[in-house]
């Protein structure tokens, strides 16, 4: 799936990390930013798709959506501070968004513009 992949890392046991990225995910929705799970492929004696821990996919950015994804990472980061957040673009760009630097013109920047990427 095309789009800006969101990858999350931090300091949790991954049954809590999926739960805070399918929180994330749920939260961007309700804030207008649709956000799918990013599938991974199965292991081995697994079937069908599997859906990644901790990385989703979300279709545009920019305008009004680039700030709601700032407005809720911003939550996110204050409320879990091991968090951190990759963003990558389909061209592979690529910004790292962690407690200290999420109000930087460089995240707003990287956020307003990939729309123009995706959309």
């Amino acid at each position: 799936m095309a789009g800006i992949s969101v990858i999350l890392e931090a300091e949790l046991a991954p049954p809590r990390l999926d739960g805070l990225t399918r929180d994330l995910m749920r939260d961007l929705g309700r804030a207008g930013v649709p956000a799918q799970p990013a599938e991974a492929p199965a292991g081995p004696g697994e079937r069908g798709v599997m859906a990644s821990v901790g990385t989703f996919v979300i279709d545009q950015l920019g305008g009004k959506t680039a700030a709601a994804v700032l407005d809720v990472a911003k939550a996110y980061l204050t409320r879990e501070q091991s968090l951190h957040i990759s963003m990558v673009k389909p061209d592979g760009t690529k910004i790292d968004i962690d407690a200290k630097n999420v109000g930087s013109a460089a995240v707003a920047e990287f956020l307003s513009a990939a729309k123009t990427v995706t959309g």
